[in-house]
C-alpha cells in the first residue's frame, strides 16, 4: 500500500505518471520529426548534386556549340574604317591669302559589313567629320546575290559617279584635298536612297545602276554648282527620282577606263521651280605600270531649268557646269616591282581647271570668278598601303585674275 504524503492529494498522485509519460511521448515526436528533416535534407542535397552534375553536362555538350556560335558571329561581322588628318594654309574655301590656317581631324569613319548568309549582307559607315563636330551616314545597303555575278542593292546608295565618289579613302588618292573637280562637279561624297543593281559581265566589265531620290534644286548655288541639292540620305524628298550608271573597265595591262550617267528631277514640287532637270556625265581613264600612274577624269552638268532656279534661289546658277583634271604621279620606291616591299614614295602633280557658270541662260551673265583652275603637286609617303603621309601645294587662279597658293599637310590610315 502506497503512503499518500501530506502535501499531495489523491488526484496529484495519479497525474504524476501521465506526466511523464506526456514527457516521453514529445521526445519521441521532436526524434522523429527531426529524422524526417534529415531525411529531407539529404534528399534535397541529392538532388541539387543531381542537379549540379546534369548543369554541368549541359554546359560541357553545349560549350563547343557556343563557341562555334560566336566564332561564326565573329566570322560574319567584320569592321573597317578610315581617317584623316589636315593643315591647310589657308584654309580652303576661300581666295583670301591671308585667311586662317586650319588643322582639323578632317575625318574617321568607322563602318561594318555583316553577312547574314552567304548570299545576303548589310555594309554600312558613320562619318565623323571635323573632330565629330557633324556625322553622317556615308551609306548603309542590303545586297542580295541573285548570281555569282549579280546582285540587287537596296537602301542609302554612293552614287557610282566618277572614279572617287564610290572609293574616296584617302590613302587611295595622293593629295591631301580631294580633287577639287571631283567636289564641284562631281559633288563627293554623294548618296542617295534607292534600289538597283551590281554586276560584272565577262572578264574586267563592271556595271551598276540605281533609282534612286533625286537631288533638290532649292539648294543650288552659283559657286558650288548641284553640290547643296544632294539629300544625304536623310529625309529625302522623293517627288522627283533620278536613275544613274557607271560602266567600268579594267584590263591586265594595267588600264582602267570609266564611264557613268545621271538623269532626274530636281525641282521636288518646290512652289515657283517649275520642271527643273539635271543630267550629268563622267568619264575617266588610268593607266599604271613601271610605278607609273596617269589618270584624266572629265564631268558635265547639265541643268534644265537654270533661270528659275535663279529666280527663286537668287543664285546665279548655270546651265553647264564642266570640269576635267590630268594626273601623273611616280612611286620612286618602285613598291610595284619588289613581291615583299611595303612602302612607297609617289612624287605627283595634277591640273585641274573647273567652272560652275560655262555656260548661263538667257538674261543671266557668268561669274568669272566661278572659273578655276587649281595646279597641285607634292609627295605622298606610304610606310605601308594603308598609311599615307602627304604634303603638297597648291596654286589656285580664277577669271578675275585673282590668285592664291595653298600649303596642305596631312596623315591618313584605312583599315
Amino acid at each position: 500500500m502506497k503512503l499518500c504524503l501530506k502535501s499531495e492529494t489523491p488526484e496529484t498522485h495519479e497525474a504524476a505518471p501521465n506526466a511523464a509519460n506526456a514527457k516521453k511521448t514529445s521526445r519521441e515526436e521532436s526524434l522523429q520529426i527531426m529524422a524526417h528533416s534529415t531525411r529531407l535534407s539529404s534528399r534535397r542535397s541529392a538532388l541539387a548534386l543531381v542537379a549540379a552534375i546534369a548543369a554541368a553536362a549541359l554546359i560541357h555538350a553545349t560549350a563547343p556549340s557556343l563557341a562555334i556560335a560566336q566564332e561564326d558571329a565573329e566570322k560574319r561581322l567584320q569592321f573597317h574604317g578610315y581617317g584623316e588628318f589636315h593643315y591647310n594654309n589657308p584654309e580652303t574655301g576661300t581666295m583670301d591669302q591671308s585667311a586662317t590656317s586650319l588643322a582639323d581631324v578632317h575625318r574617321f569613319v568607322l563602318g561594318w559589313t555583316y553577312e547574314f548568309t552567304p548570299v545576303i549582307r548589310l555594309d554600312a559607315e558613320i562619318d565623323y567629320e571635323h573632330a565629330a563636330r557633324e556625322i553622317e551616314l556615308e551609306y548603309a545597303h542590303i545586297d542580295y546575290d541573285l548570281s555569282p555575278t549579280l546582285a540587287l542593292r537596296a537602301g542609302s546608295l554612293l552614287m557610282p559617279v566618277g572614279p572617287l565618289n564610290e572609293f574616296h579613302e584617302p590613302p587611295l588618292f595622293y593629295s591631301v584635298e580631294r580633287p577639287y573637280v571631283q567636289q564641284s562637279i562631281i559633288p563627293t561624297t554623294w548618296q542617295e536612297n534607292g534600289i538597283g543593281v551590281v554586276g560584272r559581265a565577262g572578264t574586267g566589265l563592271g556595271y551598276r545602276a540605281y533609282l534612286v531620290t533625286g537631288l533638290n534644286a532649292v539648294n543650288f548655288t552659283g559657286g558650288s554648282g548641284i553640290r547643296g541639292g544632294r539629300s544625304g540620305s536623310s529625309e529625302a524628298k522623293a517627288e522627283d527620282l533620278a536613275g544613274v550608271a557607271r560602266l567600268e573597265y579594267a584590263s591586265t595591262a594595267g588600264l582602267s577606263l570609266g564611264a557613268s550617267g545621271y538623269y532626274g528631277g530636281a525641282d521636288q514640287s518646290e512652289l515657283g521651280l517649275g520642271d527643273v532637270k539635271v543630267s550629268m556625265v563622267a568619264l575617266d581613264a588610268r593607266f599604271r605600270r613601271g610605278g607609273l600612274d596617269l589618270r584624266g577624269v572629265f564631268a558635265q552638268d547639265f541643268l534644265d531649268g537654270a533661270d528659275s532656279v535663279a529666280v527663286v534661289t537668287g543664285e546665279n546658277v548655270g546651265e553647264v557646269m564642266q570640269g576635267f583634271y590630268a594626273e601623273a604621279a611616280y612611286d620612286l620606291l618602285r613598291r610595284d616591282a619588289k613581291p615583299d616591299a611595303r612602302r612607297s614614295f609617289f612624287l605627283f602633280a595634277r591640273y585641274e581647271q573647273f567652272d560652275t557658270n560655262a555656260e548661263m541662260p538667257t538674261g543671266l551673265t557668268a561669274d568669272p570668278a566661278f572659273d578655276r583652275t587649281v595646279i597641285t603637286g607634292g609627295i605622298a609617303y606610304l610606310p605601308i598601303e594603308k598609311i599615307s603621309f602627304k604634303a603638297d601645294f597648291e596654286h589656285w587662279e580664277d577669271g578675275t585674275d585673282a590668285t592664291l597658293n595653298r600649303i596642305n599637310l596631312g596623315a591618313a590610315f584605312l583599315f
